[in-house]
This record gives structure tokens, sequence and C-alpha cells, in this order.
């Protein structure tokens, strides 16, 4: 049940611009502490507006 949940809750942030705090150059997390990972180096420590392109079923992609 907590996969199904997780991957619901991935799938919805989909399309979504979100506000992710960089924690290194390629993993961040947004406003609801959910990981992201980039496919570009970003400086650590940002605060970006990025939108949710996908997820990989554990992490959402910017």
């Amino acid at each position: 049940a907590g996969d199904a949940a997780l991957a619901r809750h991935l799938q919805a942030e989909v399309g979504a611009a979100r506000m992710v705090l960089t924690e290194g150059p390629r993993l961040g997390r947004t406003e609801h502490f959910a990981e992201v990972t980039f496919e570009r180096d970003l400086p650590e420590g940002s605060l970006m507006e990025l939108r949710i392109a996908g997820h990989d079923g554990q992490r959402l992609r910017a």
C-alpha cells in the first residue's frame, strides 16, 4: 500500500512547478520534502522554482 501511495503522489507532481532547495549538485527537496533529482548540476543551497518533468518511482525529476 505504501509503494502504491508513493507512486500516486509522485505521478500527481509531474508537470507542477515546485520550489526546490538544492542539497547537492543534482539533488534537492520540494517544499513538501519530496526528493528531486536534476539532469544538470545546480548550485548547492539554492532555492529555485523548477518544473517537475517525471519520476523514477522513488524520486521526482526536474
